[in-house]
This record gives C-alpha cells, structure tokens and sequence, in this order.
C-alpha cells in the first residue's frame, strides 16, 4: 500500500461551517462515506464520537486527530477538515480546534497501520511550519500535497 493512497482532494474540506465537536465528526464520516471509504456513514460517526469520550482526540494547537478502527471501513484514509470557526473540543491543551486529521482504519489493519499513521501525524503536528501548511493551503491540492510529502517521509 502505498501512502499517497490515504488521502485525495475527495477527502478534503477547507471551509467547513461545522459548529460544534458532534458536527465536524459528522463531516468526517460524510467525506468518509461519499468517497466510498467506509460502508456505514452513521456507524463511523458513531465510533468517532465512542472514541472521543473514551479520550480526547484534540491533540493541541488547533488540531484534533479523531480516530476509529472498523470493519466498515475499507480501506486506511486520511479525512481532512479545515473549519471555518474553531470549535471547542476538550482538547490537551484545552484550546479550540481549528483542523481535524481523521483517520479511518479497517479492522483487519489495526496495530500497527494504525500506530504507525497516528504516529506519523502527531509527530509532524509537533512541528509549527507543518502546522502552518495546513492551516493556510489555499486549496485542497496544496494540502493534499502537504499530507502526502509527511507520510512518505
């Protein structure tokens, strides 16, 4: 499997009118869904939002990385949604969100795939000119572009 197979334009939104926590998890699962990537919009919002109260997935400086494992997920992706507002989350910082990183990965995957992009993705986080990237890509290709150089590295 390649990486730059996680992500395409399709699975981006830049300008996202989510409010609310329960609503950007529910684009992610619509982006999911009409890009063909898991079977079930409403089970993988339903396990986005188990995951989260489970612990938050709002890992700092504006970005949450919402997450779920299932077998209605067909295969690893990267869902990106840029909000318009930034919204509460909980997150460790206890700071709003801005940007959501999902990850939608299939059961039959889980472990190490699974470890290795959150690893990936929070890591890169870590660092304020990715950040940046992301925050202000202009449109869809650019931060697609932007994701993918990170996994391949």
């Amino acid at each position: 499997m390649k990486n730059t197979e996680l992500i395409n334009e399709e699975l981006i939104e830049i300008e996202s009118n989510a409010t609310t926590k329960e609503e950007a998890l529910f684009e992610v699962a619509t982006i999911a869904y009409n890009a063909g990537r898991v079977t079930n919009k409403e089970f993988y919002y339903t396990c986005l939002l188990d995951r989260e109260r489970e612990s938050t997935t709002g890992f700092g400086n504006g970005f949450a990385i919402p997450h779920a494992k299932e077998d209605i997920v067909k295969e690893p992706t990267i869902i990106v949604v840029r909000l318009n507002n930034e919204v509460s989350w909980n997150s460790l910082d206890n700071k709003p969100v801005k940007m959501l990183v999902a990850l939608a990965i299939p059961e039959k995957y889980k472990g190490i795939t699974h470890l290795k992009l959150l690893a990936n993705l929070s890591e890169n986080l870590l660092e304020e000119e990715f950040r940046k990237q992301l925050l202000y890509a202009t449109n869809k290709e650019g931060l697609c572009v932007t994701i993918k150089k990170i996994m391949e590295g």
